[in-house]
């Protein structure tokens, strides 16, 4: 048996809440761990498969309530072969929507079966002050007791339990996808060509010799760029997203919960 965590992870926060579950998870069944980071798009090149030993822990960002659509293709390549797995999406203060439901249908519809779900807030993409700095203290406890809860389900389901299936929030159709503006970054003066945003950026928009050069046409509003900044040289310049990251603040500001389904 080996747990696999796949994860796309712009900013870092998905990664962590991922990567919490999974050394849990690890730990409590004395399974090993592979981490499997699909953020840049080299590692989206290939296909992955899993057999019927492996656990797939899978987390994602969630944007504006969907999966990202750039990996909408990468997903529904993935093969399974009754392979148990555990969904994970992390939003930003708002809600998660109809995310959720969309990674299970997608594995459910390539041989997985999926036996339980998350939802963890991570600081937003567009904002420091909304969810700032999670998941914190608090979210990394909750990851800690829902692995033991899904450890004692799979252990179940093992040793031949029949478990019903969890409810999950959500709907289908699946909430339209919002057309966003270009983010239209700004690069200062301050920047010290140190191309960590180059390095990070999971669609390779930025320019690799001049970071202030974007494409926003393969951008997909991720920030991971101004959040990785040393010298906190990238801004956001759109007014639309500005107005909307105006909006979130004024609206989203009080603390979620993470939330288990199993």
């Amino acid at each position: 048996m080996e747990i696999k965590a796949m994860y796309f992870s712009p900013t870092k926060t998905t990664e962590k809440a991922i990567l919490g579950i999974g050394e849990n998870l690890s730990n409590k069944l004395e399974y090993p761990l592979t981490k499997i980071n699909i953020t840049s798009s080299n590692s989206r090149d290939k296909n992955y498969s899993f057999n019927k030993d492996d656990i797939l822990l899978l987390g994602l960002p969630v944007y504006a309530g969907r999966i990202p659509e750039i990996l909408e293709k990468f997903l529904a390549n993935l093969k399974g072969d009754k392979t148990l797995a555990i969904v994970v999406a992390v939003y930003g203060n708002r809600d998660f929507d109809d995310a959720l439901l969309e990674m299970k249908n997608i594995l459910e519809d390539n041989e997985f079966h999926v036996i339980s779900a998350a939802a963890f807030i991570g600081e937003h993409s567009f904002s420091n002050k909304i969810a700032t700095d999670r998941p914190d203290v608090n979210d990394m406890k909750f990851a800690k007791m829902i692995s033991d809860k899904i450890a004692d389900k799979i252990l179940l389901l093992k040793a031949g339990n029949d478990i019903k299936n969890f409810e999950l929030r959500g709907n289908f159709p699946y909430k339209e996808r919002s057309e966003l503006p270009p983010l239209l970054q700004k690069t200062t003066d301050d920047c010290i060509f140190c191309m960590e945003c180059v390095e990070n950026c999971p669609t390779d928009s930025i320019d690799d010799e001049d970071p202030a050069k974007i494409n926003q046409d393969k951008c997909i509003i991720c920030c991971s760029c101004i959040k990785i900044c040393p010298a906190n040289a990238k801004y956001i310049s759109n007014e639309k997203i500005l107005g909307l990251k105006a909006m979130l603040e004024e609206n989203f500001m009080e603390p979620r919960e993470p939330e288990l389904f199993i």
